[in-house]
């Protein structure tokens, strides 16, 4: 075989890999359904069965939920998917999975116009994959929030190796730069700043065409965004930013959140505080990936005159500045940090491989390191996560209301104050029709706070209780829902109970 046939092998196993790896046991790890999750599922059916949202507003430009508003890209990409199956946490994380897919392959197309170079563009690809920051948001699906990393890495493909000078080259990354804002939330207005970047490097490269073919998609994007959605493409801002606290303690929060998201804690060793952001089973990266971005800034600097380099680094400094202004971390709205990093991972193992080349104990030894790094996050990431995110993910709640509904027929549904986000897991779950209505008279649900409501229900009535609460007097078991398992990945294994469904006799 050939060495160009031997290559299209390793690209062709590779992607196979990636494939798998991202669609398996999607509702398993994470486990259960967040609540922005069971939004995105409900109103994706509800446009596919009825063309409106959950409110009834027909084709909606930006989706409302009871709290935000989100992009529409991932509703209606998982829209006609609900036609095709019934409505699960699987069908729902499927255009993430997709996005981490294609941004796979996006991320290779980059290296390889960036360096020509076959074993480069192989191993980005698998970057893009399974570092830990990228797999894990490829499997929850809180607004697809890869589409966003991925129409800038096209971007960065199309205008890599001297695309900017050429008319298709910008129309590409003009449409990719287009569609950013629509994606996630973190991309809504980091277009903008992405143009701006891009500009203010490749400026001297382009003519005035190309320029135009490059900023008029973002530019008519956001205008289309603040404009036509009567604010609400900003409604949350407010709600979650640093400035709500006096100028000086503002000013103080957002150095400091800006300097975290470089610390080493938050990259390499613990990641995201939140288990719905990451797994929480080292960094945001492996920590054999320290090397790869310190060669790769080095080389960024040494060759500052190329525009993608100087890109690069301003893309990185740049990128945690919005995320900052919000409170708190979140490696969820830093994810536009996430292209520039694979540029300056490409520079790096352009610069390392050579080193490694031709001495059998260097490549066995990295490959060692990176094995073990990778395997003990994978394996922590099925055996022990699961367990460990019990409390960020509304697990069990999706099937105990169904088998409380099914139970119940015309009778009463008490639900405990305890079960979370209940109006978004019962639309997910009971798929009632879109409308104003109030979920929980539309499903018969009733809220309870105490033992005395469950006491006076009639026969017939069922309860759903979360597992730490004790079993009401007069009624009978009929569901419950557990998980089993591992907090940490050589752990013993504990058994949870978290929600129970019972029936008054």
């Amino acid at each position: 075989m050939s060495r160009g046939r031997w290559w299209s092998l390793a690209f062709c196993v590779g992607f196979v890999v990636i494939v798998v790896s991202h669609v398996a046991g999607l509702a398993s790890s994470p486990p259960g359904l967040y609540t922005d999750e069971a939004s995105i599922g409900y109103n994706a059916w509800a446009i596919a069965h009825y063309g409106t949202d959950q409110f009834g507003t027909p084709w909606p430009l930006l989706f409302r939920d009871f709290g935000d508003y989100k992009g529409p890209i991932s509703t209606y990409l998982l829209a006609p998917l609900t036609l095709l199956g019934p409505l699960t946490p699987t069908l729902t994380r499927l255009p993430s999975a997709f996005a981490g897919i294609a941004l796979a392959g996006a991320a290779a197309v980059l290296a390889w116009r960036m360096t020509r170079s076959r074993p480069v563009a192989l191993i980005i690809m698998l970057e893009a994959a399974f570092e830990p920051w990228f797999f894990h948001t490829a499997r929850i699906n809180l607004e697809a929030d890869l589409f966003t990393v991925l129409c800038f890495v096209v971007v960065l493909a199309a205008i890599a190796g001297g695309g900017v000078q050429r008319t298709r080259n910008c129309i590409v990354a003009g449409l990719a730069l287009g569609l950013a804002p629509f994606s996630a939330q973190p991309g809504r207005f980091f277009g903008l700043i992405f143009l701006v970047l891009i500009v203010f490097t490749h400026l001297p490269l382009m003519r005035a065409r190309q320029l135009c073919l490059l900023a008029g998609p973002v530019v008519l994007a956001t205008l289309l965004l603040v404009l036509g959605t009567g604010g609400n493409a900003v409604a949350r801002l407010g709600g979650v930013s640093v400035t709500q606290h006096g100028v000086l303690r503002s000013i103080g929060a957002l150095i400091g959140n800006y300097f975290q998201y470089f610390t080493p804690g938050f990259l390499f060793l613990h990641g995201d505080p939140n288990p719905r952001h990451s797994s929480g089973f080292g960094g945001l990266l492996f920590l054999t990936a320290l090397p790869i971005i310190l060669v790769g800034l080095v080389t960024c600097v040494r060759r500052w005159r190329e525009p993608l380099c100087r890109l690069a680094v301003l893309g990185l400094f740049v990128a945690p500045i919005g995320p900052a202004l919000t409170t708190g971390i979140s490696a969820r709205r830093d994810v536009v940090f996430l292209p520039f990093l694979l540029v300056v991972f490409t520079y790096g193992w352009a610069g390392v491989l050579p080193v490694l080349r031709g001495h059998n104990l260097r490549v066995a030894a990295a490959t060692a390191l990176i094995v073990v790094a990778a395997g003990l996050y994978f394996a922590d990431y099925v055996v022990a996560y699961p367990s460990r995110a019990v409390d960020a993910f509304d697990i069990g709640v999706v099937p105990a209301l169904i088998a409380a509904h099914d139970a119940a027929g015309p009778h009463q549904v008490f639900v405990s104050s305890m079960i979370p986000d209940l109006d978004e897991e019962a639309l997910f779950a009971l798929l009632p029709p879109p409308g104003t209505t109030p979920v929980e008279k539309q499903l018969r649900l009733l809220v309870v706070s105490g033992s005395a409501q469950i006491a006076a229900a009639q026969p017939g009535d069922v309860a759903v209780l979360a597992g730490t609460e004790a079993a009401p007097p007069g009624y009978t078991l009929i569901d419950t829902e557990t998980l089993s398992g591992p907090t940490q990945l050589f752990g013993s294994t504990h058994r949870v109970a978290l929600v129970d469904v019972y029936v008054r006799r």
